[in-house]
């Protein structure tokens, strides 16, 4: 309080002295508004770029998808065709086993 304009306390300060501390909180406020909007820049291009790359590993994850269903019904309906040919299979062996009786 002791060096601010308007108030007379006996000391007084040169005139450079307020241009200095005006000058000094100027760059301040000019590095620090610049690295908000470089910080703000930078969020908003890796929003776009998190945005490509989930809109990326959809598609890839629905192509997965769409391979595996087609690997289970194949893979369902080969062992349909074993379940039916172990059928057939047991039905002779009970079949023979009856006759044998």
């Amino acid at each position: 309080m002791c060096g601010e304009p308007g108030l007379d306390t006996g000391r007084t300060f040169p005139l450079t002295y307020y241009k200095i501390v005006s000058t000094v909180q100027i760059l301040t406020i000019a590095i620090v508004a610049t690295s908000f909007l470089a910080v703000l820049t930078g969020v908003l291009f890796n929003n776009n770029r998190l945005n490509d790359v989930k809109e990326l590993l959809g598609a890839k994850i629905e192509r997965s998808h769409a391979q595996l269903q087609l690997l289970i019904e194949k893979n369902h309906s080969e062992i349909m065709l074993k379940f039916a040919e172990m059928d057939g299979r047991l039905t002779r062996i009970e079949n023979e086993r009856r006759i044998i009786q």
